[in-house]
């Protein structure tokens, strides 16, 4: 840790207080030196040695008081940004898991008006089907260490039935409540579309499936009756129609396959 530090109001006093006092005993010390026969230029000394020391106090206070509203301005910004953000917002839980507050910004993605939430468990707008793993996370995260921070994926059932997804950013509060606080980013959009090309994926797996298997299997009856053909075996009149019956039959069923892979890939 640095010793002196223009974020520790500690070292700006204690610096302010040396300097101060150094000053005086200096120039208390010049002034006797140079005008101690001489009282009416001593006191102009005077008045100019305490008018420089305190414009030039003036203006460190002015940097220091300009540094310090620059930081809190910039922080403001960062709050606003976080209470105005739709996808982001803030919500405080208690050792129970039930909200005691939530942000205005969170009440609408949720399509909740805060006394819908507060006092009530979260677990009571998680779906059934994901409750159980739901609890068991959150029951490690209450059993781990108040200083470790976590991140939790949170399934929400909105107001209008819509189901949501978050990512909370938490950690528990150094108090005797030992409540949480946690950022909440909304990242439903996100999670709906990694689903959607999830299920484009498991379809093409499934037209990869069909092509290897329904299309081929025409496709070489198709090749293996032209290859008979080709090899100009003596064959009637009556066989050569009976074998492109085949291979139009075949071809009907390789159409057909693939007009069924063309309606899976444009649906």
């Amino acid at each position: 840790m640095k010793f002196f530090s223009l974020n520790r109001p500690g070292s700006i006093t204690i610096a302010y207080l040396i300097l101060g006092l150094g000053w005086i005993f200096l120039s208390d010390r010049i002034t006797d030196l140079l005008f101690s026969n001489d009282i009416k230029q001593l006191s102009r000394f005077q008045l100019y040695k305490g008018s420089f020391y305190v414009i030039a106090t003036s203006l460190i206070l002015y940097f220091l008081i300009r540094r310090l509203y620059r930081a809190v301005n910039l922080r403001n910004q960062e709050m606003e940004l976080l209470f105005s953000n739709p996808d982001l917002g803030l919500i405080r839980l208690d050792g129970d898991f039930k909200f005691l507050e939530v942000t205005s910004n969170f009440e609408k993605a949720t399509g909740y008006f805060a006394h819908d939430l507060l006092g009530k468990p979260i677990f009571h707008f998680i779906p059934d089907q994901l409750i159980e793993t739901s609890v068991k996370d959150f029951q490690k995260i209450k059993s781990s260490p108040s200083t470790k921070s976590f991140i939790f994926y949170l399934p929400f059932l909105a107001k209008n039935g819509n189901l949501l997804f978050f990512n909370l950013y938490g950690i528990q509060v150094p108090d005797k409540e030992k409540n949480f606080i946690a950022a909440v980013q909304n990242i439903t959009k996100e999670e709906l579309a990694l689903q959607k090309l999830e299920a484009k994926n498991q379809q093409l797996i499934e037209l990869a499936s069909d092509q290897s298997h329904l299309v081929r299997a025409p496709l070489a009856r198709i090749l293996a009756i032209s290859d008979l053909i080709d090899q100009k075996h003596h064959l009637n009149e009556e066989e050569k129609e009976f074998l492109i019956g085949k291979i139009k039959i075949s071809a009907e069923e390789l159409d057909m396959q693939i007009r069924k892979i063309s309606l899976k890939m444009n649906s």
